[in-house]
C-alpha cells in the first residue's frame, strides 16, 4: 500500500489531523518527566542503616524503621 506523499500528493499536517480526528498537539506533544525529588529527611535514616547493616533489605529496613516499604524500595532504586 502507497503513502499519499509516494503518490506525489502532498497532505498538510493539519488536514490529516481533521480527518483522522487527533488534535495537531498530539502530533508535537513531547512529555517531560520531572526529575524525582528525594526528600532528605528520608533519606539519611535510610543511609545510615544501610551503611551499618549492608545485606539488609528494602523490606527489612522500611519495618525496623516504620516506614513505607514502597518508598523505601524507590529511594534504593534512585540511590543505587
Amino acid at each position: 500500500m502507497t503513502g499519499l506523499a509516494d503518490d506525489g500528493i502532498p497532505v498538510p499536517i493539519s488536514k490529516l489531523c481533521r480527518w483522522f480526528g487527533v488534535p495537531r498537539r498530539t502530533l508535537y506533544y513531547l512529555p517531560q518527566k520531572a526529575a524525582p525529588k528525594l526528600q532528605p529527611q528520608l533519606v539519611e535514616p535510610i543511609k545510615t542503616m544501610i551503611e551499618e547493616n549492608p545485606s539488609f533489605g528494602y523490606r527489612t529496613v522500611a519495618g525496623l524503621l516504620g516506614m513505607n516499604k514502597n518508598t523505601v524500595q524507590r529511594i534504593f532504586q534512585l540511590k543505587g
